[in-house]
């Protein structure tokens, strides 16, 4: 089975976040291949029953995460990813509207590489997106497997 390379993974419920963040990527050529999912069972399934983890080759760059998910959490889609020896080295920002210091901590005790609070100003959110989206793809070296695309070339995609 042929698996598209996705760099960006956003699971997040809310279309506006969906479509903003893709905006905010889209500013800077970052968002050419990213995948929106608006549950956690759906990035679940997409991971582990869809064979993507096996890809050594195809892991996403980033994995922008909320917290607050219907049915299961932010905090429980990232120990699931974090536990997973396929997908442990994926960096996961935990992407979250709460400052509250203890789902902060728990994200860390949970193996999160970052945490950024939502912006309610569209403008804001999309500027924190897009800085977000720069350090990941373009700054940080991700352990990877294989020969995928190197981070600030991206392929063309969806």
């Amino acid at each position: 089975m042929d698996i598209e390379q996705y760099d960006i993974i956003l699971v997040d419920d809310s279309p506006e976040v969906a479509e903003l963040t893709r905006l905010a990527l889209g500013t800077r050529k970052l968002a050419d291949n990213m995948t929106w999912f608006a549950d956690a069972e759906l990035a679940e399934e997409f991971f582990f029953q869809g064979g993507y983890a096996d890809r050594k080759d195809l892991h996403p760059y980033l994995i922008l995460l909320d917290l607050n998910l219907p049915l299961m959490s932010g905090h429980d889609f990232l120990k699931i990813i974090k536990s997973n020896a396929a997908t442990s080295h994926i960096p996961v920002v935990m992407f979250s509207s709460s400052d509250d210091q203890r789902d902060i901590d728990h994200s860390y005790e949970l193996g999160a590489n970052g945490y950024v609070v939502k912006c309610t100003d569209p403008k804001e959110f999309m500027g924190t997106v897009a800085d977000t989206g720069v350090y990941w793809l373009n700054r940080n070296r991700p352990a990877r497997g294989g020969e995928g695309p190197q981070p600030g070339r991206l392929a063309t995609g969806q």
